[in-house]
């Protein structure tokens, strides 16, 4: 799947809640990985764990309708 693809599904999902630099990070580390599935898991769970560390961090994906 091309990074074109993956930004415009995530755009679909999300509409107006989609902010590019939200999700610029996990893009790059996936992409950056170069279709190796072990340093693309690490990169998002290094991602995870640092988002999981910020106090205050609200992550809200809302329920895409039928």
């Amino acid at each position: 799947m091309s990074l074109p693809v993956v930004e415009n599904d995530l755009k679909a999902h999300l509409r107006e809640h989609y902010v590019d630099s939200d999700w610029r990070p996990a893009l790059k580390a996936i992409m950056d990985a170069e279709g190796d599935a072990d340093i693309a898991l690490s990169a998002v769970n290094a991602l995870a764990e640092a988002a999981f560390c910020r106090t205050g961090l609200k992550i809200c994906i809302p329920a895409h309708p039928q």
